[in-house]
This record gives C-alpha cells, sequence and structure tokens, in this order.
C-alpha cells in the first residue's frame, strides 16, 4: 500500500470511535459474525511458531476482544446452534468465537478466558495434533527452519532433493515449502532430516508440550464447547488428491468420534485451502463446512460454505481492534 494509502487507511481508524459503534452494529443486525483465531499464548513462549506460523494472540487481548463484543450485546453461539435453528433475530447479532489447528494453549489459555466470560466457542482439531505423538508435518517444517544448526541442512537438502533455486532460503524457502510443494515431498524431507540428524526425540517433545490429550478435548465439550475437525495432518487441499483429501476427512472424523463418543458435525478447511467440488465432498462426512472467506453469515448462508475472519494480528491501537470487531477486516472499505 502507498504512503497515502496507509494514511487514509489510519484515518478510517476514526470512524470506528465509541459514538459511531450504533451505525455498525446497525449493519451487524440478524447476522452472525463468524472469528477466527489460531493460537492463544503469550509471544516468546515458542519461538518456532513465532517466527514462521501465524501470530499469537495473549489471552489478556483475546479477553478485551470478545468483551467488546460482549458490551455491545453480541448473541455468542456455536455451529452446533445454526444447526438447531438458533439464529440470531433481526435485533440482534450473533457471534461465532472459532479456534483452528488446535494447539494444547487454546483448551488451557483460550478456555479460561472463555470461562471467565461465560461464553462457548468451537474447538476446530487436526487430529495428528496430540500429545504424545509427533509434530505435523508444517511445525516439523518450522521446527527446522528455526534450529540455527540444522535450518542450513534444511535448505541444502530441500535444493538438491526438489531442484529448487540456489538463492531461496530463510522465510522464502518455509514458505515455497509449505505452500507450493507437494505434502509427501515436504514428508520425505523431514523424515530423511530427522534420520541423518537424531531429531525425533526432540521433535516429540515438542509435540507433547504444543498438542492437547483426549482430556483436553473432553474437557472443552463438557465445558459447553463445540468440537469440529481442521483435517488429521493439517495437509492444504491443493497439495493432495481427492482420495487423499476425502481420507483426511473420514479419519479425522473417526479418531474425533474415539475421543468424544460423538462425530464432529463441522469441518474447517486447513489453510482455507478449498477446490471447486469440494464442499460436496465434505457433505458426505459434515453438516457443516467453515471457510475463512471474509463475509458475514446470513440465513441464506450455505451450510457447507459458512465464511469467518481470521485475526490479523496484533492491533496498532483500539480503534484499530474496534474495526475489525465491526468489520472482519482492517483494508478499506471493509465488507
Amino acid at each position: 500500500m502507498s504512503r497515502p494509502g496507509r494514511a487514509a487507511n489510519r484515518a478510517a481508524d476514526l470512524l470506528f470511535l465509541p459514538p459511531l459503534d450504533r451505525l455498525w452494529l446497525r449493519r451487524l443486525r440478524g447476522k452472525v459474525l463468524c472469528l477466527l483465531y489460531h493460537r492463544v499464548d503469550r509471544p516468546g513462549r515458542e519461538a518456532f511458531l513465532d517466527r514462521f506460523g501465524v501470530p499469537p494472540i495473549p489471552p489478556d487481548d483475546l479477553a478485551a476482544e470478545l468483551s467488546v463484543l460482549q458490551r455491545r450485546g453480541a448473541r455468542f453461539l456455536t455451529y452446533a446452534d445454526l444447526r438447531a435453528g438458533r439464529f440470531p433475530s433481526g435485533s440482534e447479532f450473533g457471534v461465532i468465537v472459532s479456534f483452528d489447528d488446535g494447539l494444547r494453549c487454546n483448551y488451557e489459555e483460550g478456555m479460561e478466558v472463555l470461562r471467565s466470560l461465560a461464553i462457548p466457542a468451537v474447538f476446530f482439531q487436526s487430529t495428528a495434533m496430540h500429545a504424545g505423538g509427533e509434530l505435523v508435518w508444517e511445525h516439523a517444517l518450522y521446527w527446522y527452519g528455526a534450529h540455527p544448526t540444522l535450518a542450513p541442512r534444511l535448505e541444502e537438502l530441500a535444493r538438491r532433493r526438489l531442484d529448487l533455486p540456489a538463492d531461496l532460503d530463510g522465510e522464502a524457502m518455509i514458505a515455497r515449502l509449505r505452500d507450493g510443494t507437494p505434502v509427501v515431498r515436504v514428508r520425505e524431507l523431514l523424515a530423511e532430516l530427522a534420520e541423518r540428524w537424531g531429531t525425533a526425540g526432540e521433535l516429540a517433545a515438542a509435540a507433547e508440550r504444543l498438542y492437547p490429550t483426549g482430556a483436553h478435548l473432553r474437557r472443552a465439550r463438557e465445558a459447553g464447547h463445540e468440537l469440529g475437525s481442521h483435517g488429521h495432518h493439517h495437509v492444504p487441499r491443493c497439495s493432495v488428491t481427492i482420495e487423499e483429501f476425502e481420507a483426511e476427512l473420514s479419519r479425522s472424523a473417526a479418531r474425533l468420534e474415539q475421543v468424544l463418543g460423538e462425530a464432529p458435525r463441522a469441518f474447517s478447511y486447513p489453510f482455507n485451502s478449498h477446490l471447486p467440488g469440494d464442499a460436496e465432498i465434505c457433505g458426505r462426512h459434515y453438516l457443516q463446512v467453515a471457510t475463512v472467506d471474509g463475509a458475514l453469515v446470513t440465513r441464506a448462508t450455505p451450510a457447507l460454505d459458512l465464511p469467518r475472519f481470521t485475526w490479523p494480528g496484533p492491533h496498532a491501537n483500539r480503534l484499530r481492534r474496534r474495526r475489525w470487531l465491526c468489520t472482519g477486516t482492517l483494508a478499506w472499505p471493509g465488507r
């Protein structure tokens, strides 16, 4: 964005001064604002996730955001509420708070915030992320990429095995491997690194620290939260075949049913990666599908295409926070 554009965007924050709340809330009436968070944690606790993953939202910041919506009179819902026909009337607005991936901190730090405010939420769990297992491919990639001595080994091996440009390194290399390389090839690289450098134990220790147990999931459900599927291995749809994609759907549903005693009814796409026709495939396994396609949910919104707004990262000021909570975006014009 150009300098004048940035200045105009900052000036637009003034449109979200408290006296103007009534105008913005009118836009939300009769609709549902679905918010997506990934990691409720304090920056610095997991350096490799901070560097390459989605930035964490500190618990106090999450509490402040949800408190703003609560004071505005939001009716907090889950996807199960929508399935049951509980939709906000024309004089109120709904909010669904959701978490993707399924890191342990969401079930600990995040749930404590939700408990303190008496707000229900939806946890979309990638079922390969469980304590006592191993890091999923994406997190293992970040771990190697942030390692002071093994990051160059990863880059060297990737260039040799995948014929990547010699000047590709650092964050650009990680992005290429994550977003532009078939997952099966990335897994092969990671397996070779683990075998060569004996890192399996360290990766397992990180998984034990980062991922939830079955007890975490059951406590969340007992507290009134909904558990949905975020696939099994957290793979982008564009990196797998139709058969592999459907196997991810069914395996995740079966794993969650085994832990919770009931099958999940909602699914969210990892990386928001989806292709034409995927909703029909998802519909064979789930009743609802959540995207991150940035729009409000109305009564007419298809159950297999429920859009959300993803948290944009730390806010520059309180007006910027209000802007995100009113519109779901920091771009202008908001949708």
